[in-house]
């Protein structure tokens, strides 16, 4: 997964936003965003391995990734500030079908756990197949 141009809208003060990546079981935690307050920028590239089609299971989690940005706090617990999800099944149709894919950079919604409009945050997602045989998600 390439996160790219990540920008984060939000309605509060002085932050230090950080952005908890999932997707199946794996989890990836991007940089903290020191002193970017509202509108930070994180530039940073993830791969998750994915399997397509996915394993039976938990039909709500298939083909989702899901983003959480949080707020880094020194002396207290760090801050839930909203949640995007992100539905990957085509892509991952077309990257096995292709050998790769690409959803270029579009903003998302950031929402609270109750489904508040929070802000918004700017994702591109490619895949490509390995070339070992097992599916990457860059």
């Amino acid at each position: 997964m390439s996160c790219c141009n990540k920008h984060l809208l939000v309605h509060a003060g002085k932050i230090d936003p950080y952005v908890v990546i999932q997707y199946g079981n794996e989890e990836h935690t991007s940089r903290i965003a020191h002193g970017q307050g509202s509108k930070p920028v994180w530039n940073e590239v993830f791969k998750l391995k994915v399997q397509y089609p996915a394993d039976a299971g938990d039909d709500q989690r298939k083909y989702k990734l899901f983003l959480q940005i949080m707020d880094h706090d020194k002396f207290t617990t760090d801050d839930y500030l909203g949640q995007t999800t992100i539905y990957v099944k085509e892509l991952l149709e077309l990257g096995v079908e292709n050998g790769k894919a690409e959803l270029g950079t579009q903003k998302y919604r950031v929402v609270l756990k109750d489904g508040t409009y929070y802000g918004e945050i700017q994702v591109g997602i490619s895949f490509s197949t390995a070339t070992g045989g097992d599916d990457e998600e860059d």
